[in-house]
């Protein structure tokens, strides 16, 4: 099987969930620095098409009530607060929010809960997974540059920290997949 990180986000953007885990199981470390980036870029790019900066708190308070309430069984594994923070980084209104499990399991959440939203077509799909590529790609290339010394325009909601990734829930399925170093929550 296939591990390449762009794949693995293809199939949980087109709701192919067991491929999208099988995938995840195979990741090496290389891997899941990718998908990670690429996850990041994903909800960065659902999360702008959804919502706007400086808009009510009362939309994004009701939409991460409805991701909880559909994807979170034990009413446990996404905190409101974090994912909260969450969509308001990915506008820019926050700081970036670290990259832990929690953090990862509410990321992978919120892009499911934004894309069974907008019941995307193939080619509306294919230009969400095109963009997160991208702001991947914009993402990295700061890491680098911060990393070398030089300097880093790409700062703010396109740092993998806004939206990054590591581990998700196959919420069809209720179980979760742990990445390389992080625990299994139970």
């Amino acid at each position: 099987m296939v591990t390449d990180p762009h794949a693995a986000l293809r199939g949980l953007v087109t709701g192919r969930l067991r491929g999208h885990e099988r995938r995840l199981r195979r990741f090496a470390e290389p891997d899941w620095r990718r998908y990670a980036d690429l996850l990041a870029g994903a909800l960065l790019v659902a999360v702008r098409r959804r919502f706007v900066a400086g808009q009510d708190r009362a939309p994004v308070i009701r939409f991460v009530a409805s991701v909880r309430e559909r994807y979170d069984a034990t009413g446990r594994d996404v905190d409101p607060v974090l994912a909260e923070a969450l969509v308001w980084a990915a506008l820019g209104e926050r700081p970036p929010v670290p990259d832990d499990a929690a953090a990862v399991v509410a990321r992978t959440v919120l892009l499911l809960g934004l894309l069974e939203d907008e019941g995307l077509t193939d080619s509306e799909s294919d230009g969400i997974l095109a963009a997160a590529a991208h702001a991947a790609d914009d993402s990295a290339t700061g890491v680098e540059r911060r990393q070398t010394g030089g300097s880093d325009q790409q700062q703010g909601p396109h740092s993998r920290d806004s939206a990054g990734a590591g581990s998700v829930i196959d919420s069809a399925a209720g179980s979760e997949v742990d990445g390389p170093g992080m625990p299994l929550e139970e």
